[in-house]
């Protein structure tokens, strides 16, 4: 009898730490969602099925069982109005579910393992929302899953929030447009802020106006969108990464920092007082401002007021 007392104890103490740890949780996701407000950023989860209809995504072949880190997961198929980007619990009627994913973790028992979408670098959960949700709480880093993997020729990863996710489609749209995604696999285009492929657009277009001038004939928009690649695009970045400039920008990418070149050449070219082509203006960007760190703060205010894509 004192045995079978001793383990119902136990068993409601467990319990009343796993209702106690969903209380908490849920205390946590009401300012998780405060401070999402206030800093204007999504705080949810990213829907799968959105993602796949948006990016076109296929399922390319089973991985079987993985251990993933669960900061990787930005997801859900079909739950991802109900826990927060941290897989906090949004809705009180979690609580029991919850609650028995938690008194297991106290119990030691092995739990299976959850089941996952992988795209790119980014996971989504199929099936085992509570138990992700119970070990993100209790601060596990790694979590054994079923995973199936899907293409997406666009790169998302655990930083991929709804707003990243919109400059990844319309970058999927304009990869497709330009005839990139066939004729320049991994063009390696990727831009933080909105807008900004519209002016990739012009430049295309403009550059194929100078070929068909050039040229006597018509060209295609895929046709001209590889030789801006190959021709205009490519040896700017190459400078950019040879004057080791977005090591100073780790938030920014190359093709955000061509933009800003093509856009203030005048200006710099003003400054220095002679005509400056794209990489000589990358070299004057270069010595001017990556030393010293003052300068270099300065300049990265300056700099991406400028870079506001209308």
């Amino acid at each position: 009898m004192a045995l079978f007392d001793d383990k119902t104890t136990r068993r409601a103490r467990k319990a009343h730490k796993a209702d106690n740890d969903f209380s908490q949780a849920r205390q946590k996701a009401f300012w998780d969602e405060i401070r999402g407000f206030i800093s204007r950023r999504s705080n949810r989860l990213l829907p799968f099925d959105e993602v796949k209809s948006k990016l076109e995504v296929c399922f390319t072949k089973d991985l079987g069982i993985q251990t993933i880190q669960i900061d990787s997961i930005v997801g859900s198929e079909g739950r991802y109005r109900s826990f927060t980007r941290h897989f906090l619990p949004l809705d009180d009627d979690l609580r029991d579910r919850w609650k028995k994913v938690g008194e297991a973790h106290y119990a030691k028992q092995s739990l299976p393992p959850v089941e996952l979408y992988k795209v790119g670098d980014a996971y989504f959960v199929k099936d085992g929302h509570h138990r992700v949700s119970v070990a993100r709480t209790r601060g596990v880093r790694h979590l054994e899953a079923i995973v199936h993997d899907y293409e997406c020729d666009v790169p998302l990863d655990k930083e991929t929030d709804l707003e990243k996710l919109t400059i990844q489609e319309t970058y999927y749209q304009f990869l497709k447009d330009t005839g990139l995604r066939k004729n320049r696999p991994n063009p390696g285009l990727q831009l933080t802020l909105l807008g900004g492929y519209p002016i990739l657009m012009e430049h295309i277009q403009a550059h194929r106006y100078y070929l068909e001038d050039l040229e006597g004939r018509e060209v295609s928009l895929p046709d001209a969108a590889c030789s801006w690649y190959d021709e205009v695009y490519t040896p700017l970045a190459e400078a950019i990464r040879k004057n080791r400039i977005m090591k100073e920008f780790p938030h920014r990418t190359e093709t955000d920092f061509y933009i800003w070149v093509i856009k203030n050449r005048r200006e710099l070219s003003e400054q220095y007082k002679w005509e400056l082509d794209d990489e000589s203006a990358v070299e004057a960007f270069s010595r001017k401002y990556t030393r010293p760190l003052w300068k270099i703060i300065g300049v990265f205010r300056r700099m991406f007021g400028l870079v506001r894509y209308r």
